[in-house]
């Protein structure tokens, strides 16, 4: 961005036609001189200059541009196009009294430092706590960015997307925290005028539905209330194919209540059920260890998380997460509750024992709606065909599906081949991500997996997740871990390039290594052979916000929340990290109030969460609470480590930090 270093507060310049040099790239591309419109006929012109205009003072190779705008042609005739272009730019920008581009052989940059650029003044505007600023910020925001420009360049076009989508979220912090506001200092009318706002910008924003229905019920306007929960009904259902969550039926209902008794809406909390989603959905228990040896827990909770990644990877099946399916872990329960709980119809159960070399399994698959039982066997077999019974459960589970999952079968999956490098590896997978002490226990237990069996797959991928699970877990140094992640992952992604755990952690990695367009296309892979991946769109939300685009992050998160009901904390850091950036502080804060301290890093965020809402007090007992346990935290070292794509993004995190009280 175009002088990213300015005061992030300063206000915004008045639009007065004295200004010199003035680019709109909000709406369609304009420009004016001395407040004189000045035309700009060449569409690939009006591209290059908006191109240079964003990438500020950063010099960008010919080559570069030539890729991005004149990809077809060959070199001579694209170093001419280019030649031409900038002399259209020259002549027409120089009537400013100004250079505007400095340009060699081999590069060009942006000269134009005192041009007045509508992006810039919003996103610079869009940072600051003052009303004022903000509401000028809200008056850029004319149109979709470079409005109805198009060049028919993929790589243009692929830049070009990125920068709308990352303009439509400012646009969406703009008017989230001028909605916030206006709700709370009682200006309803200001506040419905940014939330619908906000609802054109995104349609899928569930939680700005439900803040309309309030301020219309708060207004008397009972039907304009439900007619936005249609409303939200239609555009969740047709977008997503899901329904609104509980907590915006039960708003609904109160209000068709309010409705007949003519009283004022109060909304009602309740406890969050998952609803059932619109394809089958399985959840495995996790299985009942049935021999002597207390420490065959690990071997049975093993067999039940190897079902659970091998029934993921089945088309159109939705399967929920190890996390939340083992809170049942050596519980009494009842399977419709649970079906419930979990928002499933399918459960399977079961039982092993092992003893000497010989293995017992008993499993069964019970239809929750209906209580009955689908299919149940018993497998004997020796203690070295473990691993070709796990396919054939598959197997069997996915014919007795047969009637919901038509032409479906096992989808193949490479094993391991050692039963002892097995067993080690189900030990170090469940300690990996506890805590920072039991990581260190876990990476040994990796490590000797992999002594045992060179080629086991998911043993290499998930010491890469040791390696990096400090900086991704727990907000710590990773420097010298990096190498041995990075090599850890791509041995994994080599020896099986259809596991998803290797192309999760290899994303994560890249991410961490500031590769965001790399660590993204893995795990977009990692998605593709695993949907059900709920750790792999838990993560991913970090990746969206760092790219600058936390309104797919908060979507991403959901994902793994729908997948994974009862997560482990981090789910709910991620989360609170895209709301914050998204500058949706009060959903930040309500999310990451879930944890109760069990992750360090949320009382960092939730510090900065505070701040913003001005709790300043709440906040500074937040970050108190996170020094104690990280006392060599700075923010000046914490921003050298974070791979933001964009200085405004990091700038964001850093202010919330230093107004909390966090030191510099």
């Amino acid at each position: 961005m175009a002088n990213v270093n300015k005061s992030q507060n300063r206000q915004l310049r008045p639009p007065k036609s004295t200004a010199g040099l003035r680019i709109r790239l909000l709406g369609p591309v304009t420009v004016e001189i001395d407040g004189v419109p000045v035309v700009i006929a060449s569409k690939k012109a009006r591209a290059l200059l908006g191109y240079l205009v964003q990438r500020g003072g950063t010099g960008v190779a010919r080559n570069t541009i030539i890729g991005l705008l004149w990809s077809e042609r060959g070199e001579e005739q694209a170093r001419a196009s280019l030649r031409q272009t900038l002399f259209e730019l020259r002549a027409t920008l120089t009537r400013a009294k100004q250079k505007p581009f400095n340009a060699s052989n081999e590069s060009i940059t942006w000269a134009g430092g005192s041009a007045w650029i509508d992006s810039e003044e919003l996103e610079n505007a869009a940072q600051s706590d003052d009303d004022e600023a903000l509401r000028g910020a809200a008056l850029l925001i004319r149109g979709e960015f470079m409005e109805g420009l198009s060049v028919d360049e993929a790589a243009f076009e692929h830049w070009l997307t990125g920068e709308r989508e990352r303009f439509r979220q400012v646009a969406c912090t703009v008017h989230t925290r001028l909605m916030d506001r206006a709700e709370r200092s009682g200006d309803i009318e200001e506040a419905l005028n940014h939330g619908l706002k906000l609802i054109s910008l995104d349609p899928l924003q569930e939680q700005v539905h439900r803040a309309l229905m309030r301020l219309y019920s708060a207004q008397g306007r009972n039907d304009a209330s439900l007619a936005q929960y249609e409303r939200c009904k239609r555009e969740l259902s047709s977008q997503l194919g899901v329904q609104p969550e509980p907590e915006t039926e039960t708003l609904a209902r109160s209000i068709r209540t309010d409705r007949r008794t003519g009283r004022a809406n109060v909304q009602v909390q309740t406890p969050h059920t998952p609803a059932q989603p619109d394809k089958p959905s399985i959840a495995v228990l996790p299985f009942t260890n049935m021999s002597a040896d207390p420490e065959q827990e690990y071997f049975a909770d093993g067999l039940a998380e190897d079902l659970i990644t091998d029934l993921s990877k089945v088309p159109g099946l939705l399967v929920i997460a190890r996390n939340s399916s083992f809170t049942y872990k050596g519980k009494h329960v009842d399977i419709r509750s649970v079906a419930r709980d979990l928002g499933v119809r399918y459960v399977i159960e079961g039982s092993v024992r092992r003893a000497a070399a010989r293995v017992r399994i008993n499993v069964q698959l019970i239809d929750a709606e209906r209580g009955t039982h689908l299919w149940a066997d018993r497998f004997d077999r020796d203690l070295a065909d473990v691993f070709l019974l796990q396919d054939e459960v598959v197997g069997k589970i996915l014919s007795a599906l047969a009637d919901v999952l038509p032409s479906v079968h096992p989808v193949a999956r490479r094993r391991a081949t050692n039963l002892e490098a097995y067993d080690l590896f189900v030990r170090g997978r469940v300690l990996a991500m506890e805590s920072p002490e039991s990581n260190k226990v876990a990476r040994l237990l990796l490590e000797n997996a992999i002594e045992l069996d060179p080629d086991f797959t998911e043993a290499h991928a998930w010491l890469a997740m040791s390696h990096i699970a400090g900086r991704a877990m727990w907000g710590f140094a990773m420097d010298r871990d990096r190498s041995m992640a990075l090599a850890a992952a791509q041995h994994a992604v080599a020896l099986d390039p259809d596991n998803a755990d290797a192309h999760m952690t290899l994303g994560y990695v890249h991410t961490y290594d500031g590769e965001l367009l790399e660590g993204e296309a893995e795990f977009a892979t990692a998605l593709r052979l695993n949907p059900n991946h709920a750790d792999a769109w838990a993560f991913l939300t970090d990746v969206k916000v760092l790219e600058g685009r936390p309104v797919e992050g908060i979507d991403c998160a959901r994902n793994a929340l729908r997948l994974n009901p009862h997560p482990p904390g981090v789910y709910y850091t991620l989360l609170g990290w895209a709301q914050y950036a998204a500058g949706r502080y009060q959903d930040a804060a309500e999310a990451l109030q879930h944890l109760g301290g069990q992750w360090i890093i949320s009382h960092r965020l939730l510090a900065a969460s505070l701040a913003q809402l001005g709790r300043i007090e709440e906040a500074k007992e937040e970050a108190k609470q996170y020094l104690a346990a990280n006392p060599s935290f700075t923010v000046q070292e914490w921003g050298r480590t974070q791979p933001f794509l964009h200085a405004t993004d990091r700038q964001h995190f850093i202010d919330g930090y230093l107004k909390a009280g966090l030191p510099m």
